[in-house]
């Protein structure tokens, strides 16, 4: 984890933060995780979706959330990823047609669309397993709040961004 955190130029932002976390996260999981910021579409109810595929999850997070809600949306995807609770939504997988665009070379995704049918799952949200992703996403935005953004304490040097990102990324499950 300390040769990702050492990819990071102090100060940085949210996004390259984010990716970075995503990148030292996928050894730990079972695939990788993905990480895009892209603009969703007008009338969703939500900011935040992770598309799991086999080769990877891909955690989508609304672009154009504020800098400090980007963290609590990325890290509920990451708690949803960590809990094993990816099926609260799509008990049967990612519907068909959406998979059908994930196969795509990147630059032809429409994102927009596959945001559009990812979130219309006819699923009720388990409470617990929503709490439980949501809390991961509050804890992520509260630690990280002190090294990344307006709220980050002084000037760090990169020793104690990595001291910090260790320090957190190793509790990031719960308690």
């Amino acid at each position: 984890m300390r040769d990702t955190v050492r990819t990071l130029t102090p100060p940085t932002g949210p996004e390259a933060f984010l990716h970075a976390l995503c990148a030292t996260l996928s050894p730990r999981l079972d695939r990788p995780v993905r990480l895009k910021f892209v603009a969703f579409p007008p009338g969703l109810d939500v900011s935040g979706i992770t598309l799991a595929r086999d080769e990877d999850y891909i955690v989508v997070v609304e672009d154009r959330a504020p800098d400090p809600h980007k963290f609590v949306i990325a890290g509920h995807e990451i708690g949803h990823i960590h809990y094993g609770t990816l099926d609260v939504h799509y008990p049967s997988g990612l519907p068909a047609a959406a998979r059908r665009l994930l196969s795509r070379a990147e630059d032809d995704v429409p994102w927009d669309r596959v945001v559009a049918m990812a979130t219309r799952s006819p699923a009720a949200a388990a409470a617990e397993a929503e709490w439980e992703a949501e809390e991961c996403g509050l804890r992520l935005a509260a630690k990280f709040s002190k090294v990344v953004g307006p709220g980050a304490a002084g000037r760090m040097t990169q020793d104690t961004l990595t001291d910090r990102l260790s320090s957190s990324l190793g509790n990031i499950g719960g308690p």
